[in-house]
């Protein structure tokens, strides 16, 4: 019996079977991963203390060392867009790896809640498409749901080819703008798909960044407090339950609409909802593999916050490319659609606060851009269906703001709004042609009041660039608004493009 575990252990030497390698890489450096073309290529790992790191990359070779905690980085040289697959060697000491099919091209970050989140399959009609999808140059990774209270370094990865059966468990809206990246750029195209559905911007925020503004800081007390506040909120979840049970089940009993969903909190240690934690798991792991841009659909949790967003966002923006130090690289959102928001309705107007936000960000933070997706959206369901024409917009964007083609990517946008007797002038700016409605009829959901801010439906007719609204109980219009509300009626405006105008008001007045 010794003799035969004195042949094992030998066997298991000579064959390298039974020692640990301390070789490690950045874990979006995997067999199939895409690579951004024309920007150094930081490659980064875990060795030995002290040991030599050498790189074997296109025939040329690079070297580093791991330092006393065993990090190292090497930098690669930019390089060209590459469809054949490359190999990438690394050797430390007695440990190697190899990695395979490397493709270079154009590499964007897919992030924010559900509607980022939702896959391709849940997209009923839209899902049909999936079957087109084969395209071994368009690859994707889907970083799995995860939380921490400290930044973390590695997280799960595997690349994935789009086939028919892959890109149906793919973002739908990334999916949607990568096809079109790839129809025009000619280039592979990889999607880093990060995203938690019900998640507020404050997760996914970086710590220092909230607490250097104390307008968002005290995000980083409620996450210290929720421990403490966890029972009381149990508490408070358990004495509703049964109301809420019989509610639903009255409801269904008259076949009316059901109250909203009573959500049970989330135990400590579990909460995705929480300042920094998404920041940590889901987005600090991937640092610094270099990417394009941001495409970014999220707000519905922050509605009912709508007045610290756009400084939230601004503020998150920035933290994200200071992490990355790749510039001012291109972050582009989706302005939300068109629901009947709970408990508000369709009249409300948060969601339409939240939008104004967005616009904000987009005009104010540099290569940064927004799509409007009204007439998009689904009355009752926060997660409305037709996800490409929302990728197809956020592709129009990437290609006039990251890659500078001179197309149209935007629907009309206000620019200057002045009172003439009895009328309100709008004038337009990005407008393509001239302006028109998408169904042919008068221009819907204009609203005009006077001083008093009491605001009537308006009469609008398009003039060229202009649109000219009046309303016969409005003797002197001061203030102007176009679908300010959750889900407007008729927000027809567009021009030559064919793509939405935005929703604004002119008032100045912080209440509905």
């Amino acid at each position: 019996m010794k003799a035969f575990f004195l042949y094992t252990l030998i066997l298991e030497i000579f064959l390298g079977i039974g020692w640990t390698q301390n070789l490690s890489l950045h874990p979006l450096i995997k067999d199939g991963a895409v690579l951004q073309r024309d920007v150094p290529l930081p490659v980064t790992g875990r060795a030995e203390p002290g040991t030599k790191v050498i790189i074997e990359w296109k025939g040329q070779s690079h070297t580093g060392s791991a330092d006393p905690s065993g990090k190292w980085s090497v930098l690669l040289p930019a390089g060209p867009a590459e469809s054949q697959g490359q190999t990438l060697r690394v050797q430390s000491g007695k440990d190697s790896l190899t990695i395979t099919n490397l493709l270079v091209g154009e590499v964007w970050l897919a992030s924010g809640q559900s509607n980022m989140e939702w896959i391709l399959e849940k997209c009923a009609v839209q899902s049909a498409e999936a079957a087109q999808a084969a395209d071994p140059q368009l690859r994707f990774t889907t970083i799995p749901r995860s939380i921490a209270d400290r930044p973390m370094e590695n997280v799960p990865v595997v690349w994935q080819t789009a086939t028919p059966e892959s890109v149906l468990k793919l973002s739908a809206v990334a999916y949607f703008f990568a096809r079109d990246l790839r129809k025009e750029l000619k280039v592979p195209v990889g999607i880093i798909s990060s995203a938690y559905g019900g998640t507020p911007a404050e997760s996914w925020t970086p710590e220092d960044t909230l607490a250097a503004d104390p307008l968002l800081s005290p995000a980083l007390e409620k996450r210290k407090n929720y421990p403490a506040e966890y029972p009381k909120l149990l508490t408070e979840y358990e004495e509703k339950k049964p109301a809420y049970e019989a509610a639903v089940a009255a409801a269904k009993a008259a076949g009316t609409k059901p109250p909203a969903k009573l959500n049970p909190p989330q135990p400590v240690g579990n909460n995705p909802y929480l300042a920094s934690v998404l920041w940590n798991s889901m987005i600090s792991p991937l640092l610094p593999y270099p990417i394009r841009g941001v495409i970014w659909y999220q707000g519905e949790a922050n509605a009912k916050r709508a007045e610290k967003y756009e400084a939230l966002l601004s503020s998150m923006i920035r933290a994200w490319r200071k992490a990355w130090k790749l510039g001012d690289f291109p972050f582009l959102l989706v302005q939300l659609a068109d629901f009947n928001n709970d408990p508000e309705g369709a009249a409300g107007t948060s969601w339409a606060r939240l939008r104004d936000a967005q616009t904000a960000v987009a005009d104010k933070v540099t290569r940064c851009g927004v799509g409007v997706t009204l007439g998009l959206g689904d009355a009752e369901d926060i997660h409305p269906q037709r996800k490409m024409e929302v990728g197809q917009r956020l592709a129009l964007l990437a290609r006039q703001i990251a890659y500078g083609q001179d197309i149209p990517c935007t629907g009309p946008s206000l620019e200057t709004a002045k009172t003439n007797g009895r009328e309100m002038e709008l004038t337009f700016r990005s407008v393509q042609g001239s302006l028109r409605t998408a169904d042919g009829q008068e221009p819907g959901s204009f609203y005009v009041a006077g001083k008093d801010l009491q605001f009537h439906p308006a009469k609008a007719r398009i003039d060229g660039s202009r649109v000219i609204l009046s309303n016969p109980e409005v003797s002197a219009p001061a203030f102007a608004r176009y679908a300010w509300s959750n889900r407007p009626e008729n927000p027809n405006l567009t021009d030559g493009s064919g793509l939405p105008a935005r929703p604004f008001r002119t008032d100045p007045d912080p209440k509905p």
